[in-house]
């Protein structure tokens, strides 16, 4: 399992997107006042205002869909959490690969071989 922080720490979201991304894969959907409850609820003290902004950006990046509720919106992540943490992965690789070059290549392919040995 990968951990959530990991993804803002390697630039695919910022802390706060990360979060709200979490909690929307595990809720499968959410309105913004739902999020931040339960953003509120983990001590961080957040404006209402900013987690809408965040999850309106990431609808907006196509990362979020939505549907009318009420007066405002349901979101819901369009991708499942491992396809975009399998994306992040590949993206890694191929950035590896394309600065380090062969050394890069001979440690994935060491590391896939212990992993095997397993």
């Amino acid at each position: 399992m990968v951990c959530q922080s990991w993804l803002s720490v390697m630039g695919m979201f910022s802390p706060l997107e990360a979060d709200i991304m979490r909690i929307l894969w595990e809720r499968k959907s959410a309105t913004v006042r739902e999020v931040w409850w339960e953003l509120k609820a983990q001590g961080k003290r957040l404006a209402y205002t900013t987690v809408m902004t965040v999850m309106v950006r990431l609808y907006e990046k196509g990362i979020l869909n939505r549907v009318k509720e009420g007066k405002g919106y349901r979101y819901f992540p369009i991708q499942p959490r491992e396809t975009v943490l399998q994306r992040f992965v590949n993206t890694v690789v191929d950035r590896l690969v394309a600065v380090f070059g062969e050394p890069a290549i001979s440690y994935l392919a060491e590391v896939i071989r212990r992993h095997q040995r397993r």
